[in-house]
């Protein structure tokens, strides 16, 4: 439920409704008690972005011979791959993702994804955020703070207008689209009233509506918790750190104020943020263009993050997703469809640069039903070695059910 709507719906409540609340407000903890040992702050490029035009396997020679047009030129060439390995490099673009792989902070998963994919948009996003395959209503995420209880305060935030599935379960968990919008929309004198009004509604028994009863009730407390917590940020007047520049868009936004609430303390241990676009149909682009310019976009957000954060990266993990990637080969439109595999990264918080996972190949007889890369990597095994290395949650079989895990050895 969004904030203001829960408010609507508070304001046209009767007083039989009011039965449904109780235990009043929680406290604000202060920043010392409310701080987080570590957080994690999950990018999704939404559309399904094409990973073989980010992570550019220069050294198949298939990937030439099915994207004439679109493929990215070849390390040390002009224009061409920002070398990794000797085999792969990322797009020319993403200079300043590039810059912190060679500081040794940047994990690169080339070839990510689950078996028996779905070409769906929906149905991707869906299992790689719940992190079972198969529909459900909870997350991975919310299951990580449910199974554990680090910290008080602003323990999960999901940046956008709607609650990530990710972040969807029994956990109460914040969401905002733009932190300097978030208010009760009042004039000062009738905020107070509201206020000691509804707390007075929190004083009675939740139990009485039966579960919706002690759902609005978390929901009504994270809300006036939020209030209390965003009322004392200056976000307006937020200056990042370190030179960092964010990009000037909701992505760059979303970032800033997850950097802002990790450094005001407010308990933050896990943040969502969306970037969409990436569903480059036609005239993708290679070197430059369309996906060039998205791929800037969203490596500035990321080094200006972790500018912005200076030494508290080491507490700080970022990773970053996409619910599948493209096909191999280029089709007429000089663009991809829907495919298999695709990239992903992790940085920070321990996190040792390298590719890892074999590569699948590009040959005809090595890709995923002759049209799509082939995953090595199980996104389930990143999310496993997150959660019990960083996060410090070693109940892997209760987080991912039914998957075993195998570890990657990204993180220190």
């Amino acid at each position: 439920m969004q904030r203001r709507d829960f408010l609507k719906y508070m304001l046209s409540s009767t007083v039989a409704g009011s039965a449904w609340f109780a235990n009043g407000m929680p406290g604000i903890a202060t920043a010392e008690a409310a701080a987080a040992a570590k957080s994690l702050i999950v990018i999704f490029q939404r559309g399904g972005c094409d990973g073989l035009n980010v992570a550019v396997p220069y050294g198949d020679a298939a990937y030439y011979s099915l994207r004439p047009t679109i493929a990215i030129p070849r390390a040390g060439q002009t224009g061409g791959a920002l070398d990794l390995n000797g085999f792969f490099g990322l797009h020319p673009a993403m200079s300043a993702l590039h810059k912190l792989y060679q500081q040794g902070n940047v994990a690169v998963f080339p070839a990510t994804h689950y078996p028996n994919a779905s070409l769906s948009h929906f149905d991707s996003e869906q299992f790689i955020e719940s992190g079972v395959i198969s529909k459900t209503s909870n997350g991975w995420l919310n299951r990580h703070l449910e199974a554990s209880s680090n910290s008080s305060g602003m323990r999960g935030v999901s940046f956008g207008t709607e609650i990530a599935q990710a972040l969807r379960g029994k956990v109460p968990v914040s969401s905002f689209n733009d932190l300097a919008a978030f208010d009760l929309d009042m004039t000062a004198s009738a905020e107070p009233r509201m206020t000691a009004r509804l707390q007075k509604i929190y004083a009675q028994n939740p139990h009485l509506g039966g579960n919706n009863g002690v759902r609005i009730q978390n929901a009504g407390r994270t809300l006036f918790a939020d209030l209390g917590l965003v009322q004392q940020l200056d976000v307006k007047g937020y200056q990042p750190a370190n030179g960092a520049i964010y990009p000037n868009n909701s992505y760059g936004t979303q970032l800033r104020q997850a950097a802002q609430l990790i450094k005001a303390g407010v308990g933050l241990e896990l943040a969502t943020v969306n970037i969409g676009g990436w569903d480059t149909h036609q005239t993708q682009g290679n070197q430059a263009g369309y996906q060039a310019n998205m791929l800037k976009i969203f490596a500035d957000g990321i080094a200006a993050l972790y500018a912005d954060l200076g030494t508290a990266m080491q507490d700080v993990m970022i990773l970053t997703m996409t619910e599948f990637g493209r096909t191999a080969e280029e089709n007429g439109s000089q663009g991809t469809d829907h495919g298999n595999a695709g990239c992903w990264f992790a940085l920070g918080g321990g996190v040792r640069s390298g590719v890892y996972g074999q590569w699948p190949g590009l040959s005809k007889t090595q890709l995923y039903k002759g049209r799509y890369l082939a995953h090595s990597v199980d996104f389930r095994d990143i999310f496993g070695e997150v959660a019990s290395k960083h996060l410090g949650n070693n109940a892997l079989a209760s987080l991912l059910p039914g998957h075993n895990h195998t570890p990657l050895n990204f993180l220190g």
